[in-house]
């Protein structure tokens, strides 16, 4: 019997050395902290990851692309991206979702990070927006020279303002 309580006492102090630890890691890793399109200054450590998430919808051909920063920033590095499904919208055909851009605050310093807003009306690739009514099959002649056609708008251009310390 002694020789099991003396195999028990080292097993016991370990699971509760482990329990410890554990308790007193409550905080966690919560992961990177996450910025929204709104949140236009981010304020980093070096080494920390961060996050900014915008919503896109494909179907409406709403994107958004990064401009700047390059894959090799010394102060912000791009470390990709994800697509994550909006809660309740799993099973649905041209639902909205959430693109996240995740970055490593690499050194200290300020860094720009430039996101790239595509819309229907102000698309990315150079393609004008199809228009949103039939035109007549025959052209019907008019009295008066057709309106010039206006240019279609640029995407805006969202600017972060990183500062590394």
């Amino acid at each position: 019997m002694s020789t099991v309580r003396s195999l028990l006492r080292p097993a016991s102090a370990t699971a509760a050395a482990l329990l410890l630890a554990t308790a007193c890691d409550s905080g966690g890793d919560a992961g990177p902290a996450r910025y929204g399109p709104a949140d236009t200054r981010i304020t980093a450590h070096v080494g920390d990851r961060f996050e900014i998430a915008v919503q896109a919808n494909a179907s409406t051909r709403e994107e958004w692309h990064l401009v700047a920063p390059g894959p090799s920033a010394p102060v912000v590095r791009d470390r990709g991206s994800r697509t994550e499904t909006d809660p309740g919208t799993e099973e649905m055909d041209g639902a909205p979702h959430t693109v996240v851009f995740t970055f490593e605050a690499a050194g200290p310093g300020s860094a720009r990070i430039v996101l790239l807003h595509c819309t229907f009306a102000a698309p990315c690739d150079g393609r004008t927006p199809v228009p949103t009514t039939t035109p007549p099959a025959t052209p019907v002649p008019t009295a008066s020279p057709a309106p010039a056609a206006s240019p279609t708008p640029r995407p805006e251009r969202r600017v972060y303002n990183v500062t590394v310390g």
